[in-house]
């Protein structure tokens, strides 16, 4: 597979040049989806760029690629914002970013509907959605409709494996022990990837719950499942749905902002109490957003219905004592001067373009998407390019529970 060319000219001394090294060293700096199309030059290309071990190289190489679309979660009813700008324009082309629904493959190759539970600085994690028939209710459906299985899937290059955790199936008796799962992939770290699976330590009531759990690991690397030895408490207000990876670690939120953590390298888990003054609002809660924000901090958005034009964007502080305000919102301006939007939906964290420190809210509301500078409080929109059969108002391109994609060749 290695080609070698010599300098033939008797001026210089004999050197034997790698050519497959300096290809790599050119490549490695290509944009994942790019590279995709270079493996049409050649068939020495083609087995070049899908070569696991390019793939993580140039995976550690392009650690924080930026955002390159938004998804909704439903394969069957799949949504995606794309994010190549064209500011002479002021509008989002999709230039480079995916055109077309990235789970269609998955579902033709597995018969379901997948629903998106996490993305993770570029692969989805992933399960079956199924739908149950109106005739079975109440825990029959949790009983009936839990899946066991789940998907690691790199939407960048259609690669996807599915995954049985088989310490947590062995044990399901009448009552599937299944409680979440959290994939957890850090590029700056390693090309691998882990994904951890939470099921009851003991039988769980017909709802689910249960008073510990098993905590079961599966790496990329590895190719392998480690069941932990230890149980570990739960926690009752938190669901162990909808983790976010940040700087090591899983987390999960509760009710009232109370968060438990899962540290991989140190394999402890973790709680930060939650804020009092939530405890009489989360009833009223109509939103939540629970995100990493490009400089690495967790933070958490909650809107209520009594107003949902100001909110408070909660961070996480680095050692864990808790949760401060780190940003006031009013987005009244906003709607003054966009008057017929519907009501925006948050799509991630950004760095503001101007001002050093400052942080952008992303966000999406009829054929638009805002920045608003969380630092300044100003804003400014950029349209997208219209979709054939995409209303952008109802239901719109993507609901509350939306996930970032950014490109790479990181092996599943």
């Amino acid at each position: 597979m290695v080609k070698r060319l010599k300098r033939c000219s008797s001026n210089l001394p004999e050197t034997i040049l790698d050519y497959d090294d300096i290809l790599s060293e050119i490549l490695v700096r290509v944009p994942a989806r790019i590279l995709l199309r270079f493996k049409c030059v050649s068939k020495h290309w083609l087995s070049f760029i899908s070569d696991p071990q390019f793939c993580h190289l140039h995976t550690l190489r392009n650690p924080n690629p930026s955002i390159s679309a938004v998804f909704s979660n439903l394969s069957r009813n799949i949504g995606f914002i794309p994010f190549n700008f064209d500011h002479d324009r002021a509008t989002i082309t999709g230039s480079g970013a995916p055109s077309c629904n990235p789970l269609n493959f998955l579902q033709n190759l597995c018969h379901d509907n997948i629903k998106i539970i996490q993305s993770c600085n570029g692969l989805f994690l992933c399960h079956p959605e199924i739908v149950p028939p109106s005739s079975i209710r109440g825990s029959d459906v949790r009983r009936v409709y839990t899946p066991l299985y789940h998907y690691v899937l790199n939407p960048t290059t259609n690669q996807f494996t599915k995954l049985v955790p088989p310490a947590a199936t062995a044990a399901t008796t009448a009552e599937p022990r299944f409680m979440g799962c959290a994939l957890a992939f850090d590029p700056s770290r390693s090309p691998h990837y882990k994904v951890v699976f939470l099921w009851c330590a003991d039988e769980p009531s017909p709802w689910g719950w249960c008073s510990h759990h098993r905590i079961e690991i599966y790496s990329s690397e590895t190719k392998s499942w480690r069941l932990l030895d230890s149980s570990f408490e739960t926690q009752a207000q938190i669901t162990y749905q909808d983790g976010v990876y940040c700087n090591g670690a899983l987390h999960w939120v509760g009710l009232c902002c109370e968060m438990a953590y899962f540290h991989l390298e140190e394999e402890c888990v973790g709680l930060v109490d939650g804020l009092a003054r939530f405890e009489e609002k989360w009833g009223d809660r109509d939103f939540r957003y629970f995100m990493k924000s490009v400089e690495g901090h967790l933070h958490l958005i909650d809107i209520y219905s009594s107003c949902y034009t100001k909110f408070e964007v909660l961070e996480m502080r680095s050692d864990y004592s808790g949760w401060f305000v780190k940003y006031n919102v009013d987005f009244d301006p906003l709607y003054t001067a966009y008057p017929r939007t519907p009501l925006l939906i948050v799509l991630f964290l950004a760095k503001g373009e101007n001002e050093e420190g400052s942080c952008s809210l992303v966000l999406y509301g009829s054929g638009k998407v805002f920045f608003y500078n969380l630092k300044s409080n100003t804003f400014k929109s950029i349209d997208l390019t219209p979709q054939a059969g995409v209303d952008e108002y109802i239901p719109g391109r993507v609901g509350p529970r939306n996930y970032p994609y950014m490109e790479t060749l990181a092996c599943v």
